[in-house]
């Protein structure tokens, strides 16, 4: 599959910055802020990286001249849209997927991207915004969302109409377009707002007026997307990202189990609670159940919705479910079994398993009475694996 055309907006003037050097090559964790976001960006095996520079460029361009990204230019600093609709020549021909980030988001991830683009994919979308909601989202564009739901623009926090400044939910600035979608639509940008400028967010309402579909991925850590505008927020992004150094983040619990199935020859193992595995799927007990007997048959590989499943895999997870059926019947004489797919959470996709009795009525925290105590995972697996053998 083709990989994304990354084009990374560097062009502003960051005059709340100390002069000495360009905004995005001031250094955080002892490199520059951009060459985070090359390292980030490099992880999806993109098929092109574009920079767009405008202010100091010449600067820029020699502390990235060893690497593999192309140079744009923006002549004049008109806004994101105008930026974004400099990389068009370039881009003259590329039929793909288009991800506009930012030089200045040092905190991103690899695998937020990749969700996104596959959320984007999946949804056939002609964009799909990163966004992350705030207590106080003062100083974000809010996105704006139709009675279904569903995402109709985005309005930058100087153009909220009264009302919205109360919509907590906010546009990163990072957005996947279809390349077919996009530069047409920068072409019809118009500075009707209240900076002068070209947003690129206008092409999200121009696109919507269209009947195009506009799709969205919420962030889980907001953090992520903390850009650098002063050297407070530089200091701030230090701190996260040594907090993360010293606290990382756990490890994918299903990914962590398949990977122990991979060392281990598919040997079921109670220390990550496997109760059996193929080459495409396994299941295992849940390391959290709401019930005795909680279950999850989930893909070996990371995917995060149903829609990103082979014809193999929902076939090896069928196959997982129904022995998993199979052996909660034979262990808890349950009243109900309710099945479940966790798909478009950004988690891991997993089919949950649990088994439900007459005085279970909820999800909702203990009460007495209407909610059984789970057993301990561990035993869990020991009783179900002993009829699964």
């Amino acid at each position: 599959m083709r990989g994304p055309a990354v084009v990374i907006l560097a062009a502003g003037k960051g005059t709340r910055m100390p002069p000495d050097l360009p905004k995005v090559l001031h250094p955080m964790a002892g490199r520059p802020l951009l060459s985070h976001v090359l390292d980030t960006v490099r992880g999806l095996q993109p098929d092109r990286v574009l920079l767009v520079l405008g202010h100091r460029a010449a600067e820029i361009e020699a502390a990235v001249a060893t690497e593999d990204v192309e140079i744009v230019l923006q002549r004049e600093q008109r806004g994101t849209g105008d930026a974004v609709r400099a990389s068009g020549a370039a881009l003259a021909g590329f039929s793909g997927t288009v991800l506009v980030v930012y030089g200045d988001v040092p905190l991103l991830r690899s695998e937020t991207l990749a969700e996104l683009l596959e959320l984007h994919r999946q949804e056939n979308n002609a964009a799909s915004i990163l966004t992350a909601s705030f207590e106080d989202p003062g100083g974000y564009g809010r996105i704006v969302r139709d009675t279904a739901g569903l995402c109709t623009g985005v309005v930058e926090q100087r153009d909220l109409a009264p009302g919205q400044e109360t919509i907590q939910e906010i546009n990163s600035g990072i957005i996947a377009f279809e390349a077919a979608d996009l530069f047409p639509a920068l072409g019809q940008l118009q500075p009707a707002n209240a900076s002068g400028e070209l947003y690129l967010t206008d092409v999200i309402g121009l696109l919507y007026r269209s009947g195009r579909r506009i799709g969205s991925y919420h962030l889980r850590d907001a953090a992520e997307i903390l850009g650098v505008n002063t050297l407070e927020q530089l200091y701030e992004v230090e701190r996260v990202h040594a907090s993360r150094l010293r606290n990382p983040a756990p490890p994918c619990e299903l990914c962590a189990a398949a990977a122990r199935v991979a060392r281990a020859a598919g040997a079921a193992s109670g220390d990550h609670l496997l109760l059996g595995s193929g080459e495409l799927a396994g299941l295992k007990v849940a390391l959290q159940p709401f019930n005795n007997g909680h279950l999850l048959a989930f893909p070996r590989r990371h995917v995060t919705t149903l829609l990103a499943l082979t014809p193999e895999e929902v076939a090896e997870l069928a196959h997982w479910v129904r022995r998993g059926e199979s052996a909660l019947r034979a262990v808890y004489p349950f009243d109900a079994l309710n099945m479940g797919c966790n798909s478009g959470t950004g988690e891991h996709l997993a089919f949950h398993l649990v088994p439900r009795w007459g005085g279970d009525i909820s999800f909702l925290p203990l009460l007495a009475g209407l909610k059984l105590i789970p057993e301990t995972p561990a035993r869990a697996w020991k009783r179900l694996s002993e009829v699964m053998s």
